[in-house]
């Protein structure tokens, strides 16, 4: 069985929004989408089926030591059955971290440390 389906997006850490927002759209050709109000600067950008996040001077906070944090500097993978999907994970006994903000979202690390994320699927 598989898990993942498609990768959702991609999150990085912005020093500076502006220069990366003009590298990813004017540069790269990413179209700019709404995002929901985090209460810290960034942006969400479509590019064919996937998205680009950019975090705005994340490097702070990209650790709370609460387990793997999803903050910036992640790849997030599409899952078809959320509740599935936290289910085997705990079963395979990875420390999962639930995501909030309305989005039904998980965390994880793999075996090298790189943070994960698995998110529900969301219509293209």
């Amino acid at each position: 069985m598989s898990l993942a389906i498609a990768v959702d997006h991609v999150s990085f850490m912005a020093d500076d929004l502006d220069a990366s927002l003009a590298f990813y759209v004017d540069l790269l050709g990413c179209e700019p989408i709404p995002r929901p109000d985090f209460g810290f600067r960034g942006a969400w950008l479509q590019l064919g089926t996937a998205q680009v996040h950019l975090i705005e001077n994340a490097k702070s906070s990209s650790r709370d030591g609460k387990g793997p944090s999803g903050f910036a500097n992640h790849v997030a993978f599409s899952v078809p059955d959320y509740d599935e999907t936290l289910a085997e994970l705990r079963r395979k006994g990875l420390e999962v971290r639930e995501g909030g903000n309305g989005i039904r979202q998980m965390f994880v690390h793999d075996p090298a440390g790189n943070v994960i994320e698995l998110i529900e699927r969301r219509p293209i």
